[in-house]
């Protein structure tokens, strides 16, 4: 649940950026003033701690005047120990963790608040814009009076040094990596031993299923056409034999003899009659 709600209240460096377009409603001429940053002095990173850097901010409008600008990051270990077990940001072997990727992925994710000494960053809304609920990216106490005159529609989040800040800040990646493995190296190495433990329990897991999985052909089989049956030609019924009980012989039938055919009766030829000599004709 605190997860849940650290994310719907998180402010990254690109949101406060994105928030911050509409301030050229306010200040249209807003790009030039932040360029007066740089020309005067410019920004010098002051001072480290473990959630928090300290900068000095040049005036951009009067010569040696400084302002205090404060970098402040939340929620720093949860959101390091998601990262270092990411192996997206490990070496090419993995084998470690790349601090120079790690360092870019953590400066374009991290919870981040701000703060600047000037008074410009208070009176135009910028404490104000920053310290509500939806943000929660007010360094230091929070402002609840609102820029009723100034700024009464509440434009931009930052002054034009903190927006000069927050554009230079994505090449500070070597220093973050440096920052990183000062105040986090420790836990960065114990985060590995887990991911590493934990990926050797999933490669182990995927040989042994390969290993299952060998005797299996990869493809499969073409099913064979079933050949056509032969028809099946009528057998002939063969007479059983009755099966004998014990003790008893089964009588033989007696062999019939063949019927003779009947003898046609004999045909009496008539007989030619015999001329009686001539000496009894006379």
């Amino acid at each position: 649940m605190i997860d849940l709600i650290d994310k719907l209240v998180e402010a990254t460096a690109s949101d406060i950026l994105r928030k911050h377009r509409s301030i050229k409603r306010l200040f249209p001429d807003f790009d030039k003033k932040t360029k007066g940053v740089e020309d005067k002095g410019g920004i010098r990173l002051d001072d480290q701690d473990p959630e928090t850097w300290k900068f000095r901010l040049h005036s951009g409008t009067k010569d040696d005047v400084w302002y205090d600008g404060y970098i402040h990051f939340k929620n720093v270990k949860p959101t390091l120990e998601r990262l270092v077990k990411d192996r997206r940001f490990w070496t090419a072997d993995k084998s470690r963790v790349d601090l120079r990727k790690l360092a870019k992925e953590f400066m374009n994710r991290a919870d981040i608040q701000l703060f600047c000494s000037c008074p410009a960053d208070l009176y135009w809304g910028g404490h104000y814009i920053r310290s509500l609920g939806k943000y929660d990216a007010k360094y230091t106490r929070k402002e609840t009076r609102p820029p009723k005159v100034r700024n009464p529609r509440q434009y931009g989040m930052v002054c034009k040094h903190l927006d000069r800040l927050l554009k230079a800040f994505p090449f500070y990646g070597s220093t973050m990596a440096k920052w990183l493995r000062d105040f986090y190296g420790k836990e960065i190495r114990e985060w590995e031993d887990e991911a590493k433990e934990e990926f050797g329990w999933v490669k182990r897991a995927a040989a042994a299923l390969r290993k299952r999985r060998a005797g299996v052909p990869e493809e499969p089989e073409e099913l064979e056409e079933p050949e056509e049956e032969e028809e099946e030609k009528p057998k002939k019924k063969v007479r059983k034999k009755p099966k004998r009980k014990p003790g008893k012989r089964l009588r033989r039938r007696p062999e019939r003899e063949p019927e003779k055919p009947e003898e046609e009766p004999e045909v009496e030829t008539p007989r030619k009659r015999e001329r009686p000599p001539e000496e009894e004709l006379f």
